[in-house]
């Protein structure tokens, strides 16, 4: 129970963290303005955007439930598309979005699969989303002169883009050479001899280990996979696609003349704003997002009101980060529901086992007698 509670005041506290950075941002334009500008919102897109975000909310599991049924594993379609629902919602709640695998394994464990087993779906499935995130991110930078307009989001974008790649290459290099897990697991035990770190990390080294040989196991699996992999990798393609492609119906939206040649110009904007701050280590990259999609917008909609560019970077976090984690909320909750009848039925079969056999022990005891 103290476990729980302190986990809901540490979600309050990002929850509340968030909303200032973003009530923070707003504030350095006049907010009857922006007010202003969503209020002349054309309706007819503003329901076009509602409807990208809740296809890409549709596909975004498909790639969970395609490799959970590539390994066999015992469990139905629903309920691993349920699982793969709560990921907005946990890693929206937590820095870096660190926190959907974790109570996904565990989802994924009282669904009846082992946490190695789901632990090595979910690698699958992470390695699938790099390589299609950093795609669209190197894409993004032919229109780099576009995009990064400041001196602040040039030292921004190289710090955003060259950790993105970078962690995609250290993953591949560690998912395919044992000599670099060997070289990572021997420098996590040399950081251990610094006596600040090796109190904090040394506990933490049989984990790291692990973790290390699920990630080869997984990368291994899934080149085992090939239909398994392109049908990922293509699915998930199409829903980076459809997400990035919301930015496009939201310049619609506030009288932005945007034209159906430019979407993919749209596209490659919304991911190089999402890429740039991937290191700011707060919940939804909150203060860092907003920042740079009001950036964007103001590159997108060239000309137009700072009101207008603040309007559009309100809008598009409203409907991709809150209105996201509300529904994956939903989810989750729903999936909370469900484990609860089944654990207080089984509960309640196993009662009557037991009274049954008191019973038959009670009657035949009396028999004897």
């Amino acid at each position: 129970m103290e476990k729980r509670r302190k986990k809901a005041g540490l979600y309050i506290f990002y929850g509340t963290l968030t909303v200032f950075l973003t009530s923070l941002i707003l504030s350095f334009q006049d907010i009857g303005e922006i007010f202003g500008v969503l209020s002349e919102a054309d309706p007819v897109y503003v329901l076009c955007a509602f409807a990208v975000l809740f296809l890409y909310a549709a596909l975004y599991p498909l790639t969970v439930c395609i490799l959970v049924r590539a390994n066999g594993y015992n469990t139905s379609f629903g309920r691993s598309y349920a699982i793969g629902m709560t990921e907005h919602f946990f890693n929206g709640i937590t820095p870096f979005a660190t926190g959907g695998q974790p109570f996904q394994v565990y989802a994924f464990s009282k669904a009846g699969v082992r946490p190695a087993d789901s632990t090595g779906v979910l690698l699958m499935n992470f390695i699938i989303h790099m390589v299609v995130t950093n795609l669209f991110a190197a894409c993004s930078l032919f229109y780099y002169g576009r995009f990064a307009t400041t001196s602040a989001m040039h030292i921004i974008a190289i710090t955003g883009f060259s950790i993105n790649f970078l962690v995609l290459a250290l993953m591949i290099s560690l998912a395919l050479s044992r000599r670099m897990r060997d070289l990572l697991s021997a420098s996590a035990r040399a950081l251990c001899r610094i006596k600040l770190i090796g109190k904090l990390l040394s506990p933490r080294l049989p984990a790291l280990d692990a973790y290390f040989d699920q990630v080869q196991n997984a990368f291994k699996t899934l080149l085992g996979k090939k239909r398994a992999f392109f049908s990922c990798f293509a699915i998930r393609a199409l829903t980076m696609a459809v997400y990035y492609s919301l930015t496009f119906f939201i310049l619609r939206a506030l009288h932005v003349d945007v034209g159906p040649e430019q979407l993919f110009f749209v596209i490659c904007g919304t991911s190089f704003a999402i890429t740039m701050v991937v290191f700011v280590p707060t919940p939804g990259s909150s203060g860092g997002i907003e920042f740079a999609f009001e950036k964007i917008f103001s590159s997108m909609s060239s000309g137009a009101s700072g009101a207008l560019s603040y309007g559009g970077m309100l809008m598009w976090r409203l409907m991709s980060y809150y209105l996201l984690m509300a529904v994956s909320l939903a989810f989750y909750i729903r999936l909370e529901a469900a484990f609860s009848r089944e654990s207080r039925r089984r509960e309640a079969q196993s009662d009557d086992t037991d009274g049954g056999s008191d019973i038959n022990g009670g009657a035949g005891k009396s028999s004897d007698e």
